[in-house]
């Protein structure tokens, strides 16, 4: 299996050669359309016959190597910071701490427990309705995911994040794009694929795990100045994530629910301002969940255990 780096550097090299058969057709079609002599004219014809079928072919070649780019290149995982550690959690790195001290963890406050006395939380119509890890949320429990979205999207505009709704389904073509991989097999799924009974004509569609990915839809295939960046948006929107996998005590209740409302934090900026963009992102979550007087610790680690690391 070729590498990305040789698969690019063909690509360049076909891409190079594509163009420089264009440019020659082009030219060669405004002799055809200019010349007045016919032999000219007659020569110019035969020579556009002959780059027609060569372009076919390049454009050919140049499809099948930027699908195979694509195919190897996607695995690869974005560059992290080189400061960043790797391993377990315990390999962590604490940045900042805030808020009160942490209350000692008890049983007696389950929140599994505590949702259904006070009756917020309805995990077992949810079961009967739709599946397991689906649920309703009630009186009180509607109320506060409403308030605290709200909350969420006036402190991000403070900081001059436009707000946008997004949609909830995306072509399979975005989620790639975005970098996500789900980790389907014939065994496992872990996005929601939409059968479509349209035929071909109409582009497969998954539900989104993330608004991520339509907010990312929004700024693709366009060209911007450098002097409108950054451009900072907060979406809200549904995240659906299949879940599959081992469960235990531990992702009971509201844990690993293949549904949830999402507030998303989002930018677009040169390189120039990546750091500085980022920086604010992180001041925009740190107040709001100050505001929320929540204790919470800032940590930079890239997760990895046994033989991944």
């Amino acid at each position: 299996m070729q590498t990305a780096a040789l698969l690019y550097a063909d690509l360049k090299v076909l891409s190079s050669e594509l163009n420089h058969k264009l440019a020659l057709r082009n030219s060669v079609s405004q002799v055809v359309q200019s010349s007045k002599d016919p032999e000219e004219k007659k020569v110019a014809i035969e020579k556009a016959k002959g780059l027609k079928a060569s372009i076919s072919e390049l454009k050919i070649k140049v499809g099948v190597t930027e699908a195979e780019l694509l195919r190897v290149a996607l695995p690869i995982p974005n560059d992290t910071h080189p400061d960043t550690p790797i391993g377990p959690e315990e390999a962590a790195i604490t940045l900042s701490t805030h808020g009160p001290e942490p209350i000692e963890a008890s049983p007696l406050r389950d929140h599994v427990k505590t949702g259904r006395a006070l009756d917020i939380i309805d995990f077992d119509s949810g079961s009967a309705v739709t599946g397991s890890s689906w649920y309703y949320l009630l009186n009180e429990g509607a109320i506060l995911e409403t308030a605290l979205v709200n909350y969420a999207l006036s402190v991000a505009m403070k900081y001059g994040y436009r707000p946008v709704t997004t949609p909830d389904v995306v072509k399979t073509d975005i989620a790639a794009r975005c970098g996500f991989q789900p980790r389907d097999t014939s065994d496992v799924q872990q996005m929601y694929h939409l059968a479509s009974e349209s035929g071909k004509d109409h582009p497969e569609l998954v539900l989104a795990a993330t608004a991520e990915m339509p907010l990312a839809g929004l700024f693709a295939n366009k060209v911007y100045e450098e002097s409108q960046l950054p451009i900072k948006v907060v979406g809200l929107g549904k995240a659906f994530r299949a879940e599959a996998g081992a469960r235990g005590a531990d992702t009971r209740g509201l844990y690993r629910v293949h549904q949830f409302t999402k507030v998303e934090l989002f930018a677009v900026t040169g390189d120039n301002e990546s750091n500085k963009v980022m920086d604010e992102l992180k001041a925009v979550q740190i107040d709001i969940l100050e505001g929320l007087n929540i204790p919470f610790r800032w940590i930079m680690i890239i997760y990895c255990y046994g033989s991944d690391c």
